[in-house]
């Protein structure tokens, strides 16, 4: 075979390879990239600023509620157990409550989804509020590390075995992690109170909020409808931070059979809405506490709760803070009332609080007093039920 022949033959070899590979792309939910990926990762820390042993701690915390309880739902390929909350008002039990189900972080760089999530424990776990009105209505169960190994190995998408598992759902032999959930999920749905709404959370390198919404093909028109009346009912409540549901139509050649939203048409059809949560993954991310917010009160509604406490007009309430990245003094003003107390907290980039303080008005930082190291910090601003989430790099 001549030099020529050898080469047309590579040359096809790698424009196939290299079309299999936009497929592949092509048919990714979250948009992977390699070079974000490792970007964000040297911005956020170890494990993307939230490891297994930071899951611990909250573990921990979680377990002194009144209102969560926590299991295991079987263990990862690498023996970590993967924690499910049941989140609900216990006293007095009803088991006419609506069933919610959330796992969070399949893709271990995808933390956001998990800060999301997390604003979404606390308002579940609040005194007052939605929170509790949703406590006596609903139980809620919540997943918030699905894939524990890959987080401590720091891999962006996979499990210990290199396994996605978001694309895994119809192998013949699943992954452990995937058989675990599943098996939770046929569990419940045959409770008396089924699963209605289950939420799969990751966040996107585009750099939106959205929802994958499936294509009538690959569902059916039905369908289609209900979730076009979730999403929106999720956007009422934060129009201008979540995209339209229509912005993002998958499974147009019909249901691909591999991810968790296939198992649920597959098995259970219109009967649970059961969709993909697209939070942010870049470094402008946050008001994950205004997403969870929506998030909530998108159920309640879509489930016809009737919830009617106050709702916030949140779009009207902003806190500036500046400057960023910060030096030295950070400034935080708002437009709220000077007699409204705001409760301020700062924490590192582990998730480990490293300032919390309460104000009204507005109020100054000095970072260099604190003898930080520089690096990425949240910044919490809350009153009432309302937390405004920012993110700011200090450089010492």
């Amino acid at each position: 075979m001549n030099k020529l022949v050898l080469s047309l033959i590579f040359i096809l070899s790698l424009n196939i390879a290299f079309g299999q590979f936009n497929q592949i792309q092509s048919e990714d939910k979250c948009g992977y990239d390699p070079v974000k990926d490792a970007q964000l990762l040297e911005l956020y820390g170890d494990n993307w600023g939230y490891g297994y042993d930071d899951l611990l701690n909250d573990i921990a915390e979680w377990e002194l509620s009144d209102y969560i309880q926590v299991q295991s739902i079987g263990q990862s390929t690498q023996g970590r157990e993967m924690y499910e909350l049941t989140i609900t008002n216990f006293n007095p039990a009803k088991t006419s409550k609506r069933r919610i189900y959330i796992h969070v972080r399949t893709h271990p760089g995808e933390v956001q989804s998990f800060r999301v999530a997390d604003e979404i424990i606390n308002y579940l776990s609040a005194e007052n509020g939605i929170g509790n009105y949703l406590r006596d209505q609903c139980i809620f169960h919540i997943v918030p590390m699905y894939n524990p190994d890959g987080v401590e190995l720091e891999y962006p998408r996979e499990n210990a075995n290199g396994v996605d598992l978001e694309s895994n759902w119809n192998a013949g032999t699943p992954e452990i992690e995937v058989q675990n959930l599943r098996a939770r999920f046929e569990e419940l749905m045959l409770e008396d109170n089924p699963i209605e709404v289950a939420l799969n959370m990751h966040s996107a390198h585009e750099c939106n909020r959205f929802f994958w919404v499936h294509h009538p093909n690959g569902t059916s028109t039905q369908y289609f409808s209900l979730e076009e009346e979730f999403v929106e009912s999720v956007r009422s409540h934060f129009l201008e931070g979540i995209m339209p549901f229509d912005s993002h139509i998958s499974w147009s050649g019909g249901n691909p059979g591999q991810y968790p939203e296939s198992w649920w048409w597959t098995n259970h059809q219109e009967t649970v809405m059961a969709l993909t949560y697209e939070d942010m993954n870049c470094s402008s991310a946050g008001l994950y506490d205004q997403t969870a917010y929506a998030i909530l009160f998108g159920i309640s509604d879509y489930l016809d709760l009737g919830y009617t406490g106050i709702k916030e007009n949140l779009s009207d309430v902003s806190f500036n803070i500046y400057p960023n990245p910060v030096k030295d003094i950070l400034s935080i003003e708002s437009d709220l009332p000077s007699s409204k107390e705001v409760s301020l907290t700062i924490y590192n980039s582990f998730g480990t609080l490293v300032y919390e303080t309460t104000y009204t008005g507005s109020t100054k930082i000095d970072f260099k007093s604190m003898n930080l190291s520089s690096g990425l910090y949240i910044i919490k601003c809350k009153y009432d039920e309302y937390t405004d989430t920012e993110k700011i790099i200090y450089s010492d």
